[in-house]
């Protein structure tokens, strides 16, 4: 009797300890949970309309200025993030360019894109996303396409989000994320970030403009970017 009721006492005291070893476990995976989504909110993305002001950027046959949607585009893209609990900044959240009156067009668009190249380092941002829209003289050209800088982690974000946009907008867009080398300022040189550029489609395309012109379009866009961020971060921004 003796025995079977130490037995007893015994099991109790083992369960006691299972029980708390559990609740422990969990608190510390509660915790570092808490402290990775935390980390990962505190991640600044900075957004970069392209254009504005005197620069309107490409056109299509009905007169559409891209700077225009740019700004559509990257406003919608800000909410979304914002409301997930990110950090955003614009370089401009207006239609306005980047330079000082009293310049030649020449010297405010070098203005334009220096400014813009600067803001990086200035916001310190750990994502960079420039928005644009194609053009090409023969129409048949659609489709969304992502270029990325050589910093490591642009490649990453640049294949999710092209993966992304074609699953959210057009499943028969075969185009893939690319280097972009030297081939635009704002993504030159070593950064210390993710940049990529976002070419959201082609406004010289008569279907893809009208639904680029599209408020609704212009959110799928938006959201489609936003979740491919959101990915990336909880991926690891590295």
């Amino acid at each position: 009797m003796k025995n079977t009721k130490l037995i007893s006492i015994l099991t109790v005291i083992i369960l006691g300890f299972i029980c708390m070893s559990v609740i422990n476990v969990n608190k510390v995976a509660t915790t570092y949970k808490n402290a990775e989504s935390e980390q990962e909110k505190n991640k600044i993305i900075l957004i970069d309309p392209g254009h504005g002001g005197i620069d309107g950027g490409a056109s299509s046959k009905d007169g559409t200025t891209e700077k225009d949607i740019n700004l559509n585009i990257g406003l919608l893209l800000g909410a979304n993030l914002k409301s997930q609990g990110y950090k955003v900044e614009f370089t401009r959240a207006e239609d306005i360019g980047l330079y000082t009156e009293g310049k030649s067009v020449k010297e405010k668009k070098y203005e334009d894109l220096n400014k813009r190249v600067s803001l990086k380092e200035e916001t310190k941002c750990d994502i960079f996303v420039s928005i644009h829209l194609n053009t090409f003289p023969e129409s048949y050209c659609k489709g969304a396409q992502v270029w990325y800088s050589n910093y490591e982690g642009s490649e990453r974000l640049a294949n999710i989000m092209q993966g992304t946009l074609k699953d959210k907008l057009d499943q028969s867009n075969k185009r893939k994320a690319k280097a972009a080398g030297t081939q635009y300022k704002v993504l030159r040189g070593n950064d210390n970030m993710a940049g990529v550029i976002v070419e959201c489609g082609f406004l010289s395309n008569p279907e893809e403009s009208q639904k680029l012109k599209d408020e609704e379009y212009q959110k799928k866009i938006a959201d489609a970017l936003a979740e491919s961020i959101s990915i990336y971060l909880k991926e690891g921004a590295n």
